[in-house]
């Protein structure tokens, strides 16, 4: 072969290479606001699912510390109820 058809040849593939980066580039560039948007809307749902979580857990303590002073108080609601059926 010949140098100036091997220099044909190469520019031909990089005019290929070009081609194809440049298709590549314009449809990085459509996906990319689409990327964007989606990661926004993804914080606001784990922010949003994050406070509820957090309200979750909130209850959940206030159940156990009634539970816990309910424990501590049942024998003397049970005392005064054997008491009140004792005296009827």
């Amino acid at each position: 072969m010949d140098v100036e058809s091997e220099i044909m040849e190469l520019k031909r593939r990089v005019g290929d290479l070009e081609g194809a980066v440049s298709v590549l580039t314009g449809q990085v560039g459509k996906v990319h606001p689409d990327l964007m948007a989606l990661a926004t809307a993804t914080a606001n749902r784990f922010d949003n699912v994050e406070e509820l979580v957090s309200k979750v857990g909130g209850r959940i303590d206030l159940v156990n510390n009634q539970l816990w002073s309910l424990r501590d108080d049942l024998p003397e609601i049970l005392a005064a109820a054997l008491d009140k059926d004792r005296s009827s």
